[in-house]
């Protein structure tokens, strides 16, 4: 099983692994990963909280941590990003660069026929070069399905939201930790890469075409602080291929309310408490 980062709505901050709420919904999970849509959506006030996945490890008791912050300003950060991607890949020249990674694979028609009725070139005898792997600029993607995901995105979260937002990164954490110390210690680096997110997204212009323009070439060249968050993120068809090697940092636009760890709320919590413990003969 992947090692997972998981995303929740709920209506408190858990000051502890007790400490459940009324309400709470899944919303997304991601293997080995934190995508660029979590950290936006966490990026106003995010919080150090209680995990609510464990209450230790090993069998040990722990405290162990998780992120918490405000559902309406993360959303209200989504819908302005979502609007600033759609005007991007509306404009001409991001649909031909998309038309034009799409065709760079393909072999021409010339090629083809040659292929086809057994001729070759003196060049064709040659040993092919070896190509260049591919990078996540030059693979080749459309932009054919992002416009529906992103509406999509805005309606799910829409559709779940509550009061605040609950960020799991537990099972990634452990993968290179097991001192709660530590852990805890890699919690807060997360909170900062939510912040930074933060303060890229703050730093886009206000008009929607000049801030698309600002992330296209934040996208895809480095640039200083506080716009370097957006580098490696693909507004395309392959944003979030990071298996494929198409991308490096996922965009997150996969939405789900059933999770692997179902979280359980306040009543539900309680009454798994008054259940009997199961004898070892069970």
């Amino acid at each position: 099983m992947a090692n997972r980062s998981y995303l929740y709505s709920l209506d408190n901050r858990p000051a502890s692994y007790e400490d459940r709420p009324e309400t709470i919904r899944g919303l997304s999970e991601w293997p080995y990963d934190v995508p660029f849509m979590y950290r936006l959506l966490m990026s106003a006030d995010p919080r150090i909280c209680s995990t609510l996945i464990s209450d230790g490890l090993d069998g040990s008791k722990a405290p162990l941590h998780a992120i918490s912050a405000p559902f309406d300003e993360g959303l209200e950060r989504v819908r302005r990003f979502v609007a600033i991607v759609k005007t991007m890949i509306a404009e001409p020249e991001a649909r031909r660069t998309a038309a034009t990674r799409e065709e760079s694979g393909k072999p021409t028609l010339a090629a083809r026929m040659r292929q086809w009725l057994g001729l070759s070139s003196a060049s064709a005898a040659q040993p092919a070069p070896a190509a260049a792997p591919s990078s996540p600029e030059t693979a080749p993607a459309a932009i054919e399905h992002l416009p529906a995901w992103l509406d999509e995105t805005v309606a799910f979260l829409e559709a779940h939201r509550d009061r605040y937002l609950l960020l799991e990164t537990i099972e990634l954490d452990i993968m290179s930790e097991s001192d709660p110390d530590a852990l805890r210690a890699m919690v807060e680096e997360e909170i900062e890469r939510c912040r930074r997110v933060g303060e890229g997204y703050a730093a886009l212009p206000d008009d929607a075409a000049e801030a698309a323009r600002v992330l296209r070439r934040a996208a895809a060249a480095p640039s200083p602080a506080p716009l370097d968050v957006f580098h490696g993120l693909r507004f395309d068809d392959a944003c979030d291929h990071a298996r494929s090697g198409h991308t490096e940092y996922p965009l997150g636009l996969e939405w789900t309310d059933v999770l692997y760890f179902q979280l359980s709320n306040r009543e539900e919590f309680e009454a798994a408490k008054r259940q009997p413990p199961e004898s070892e003969s069970d």
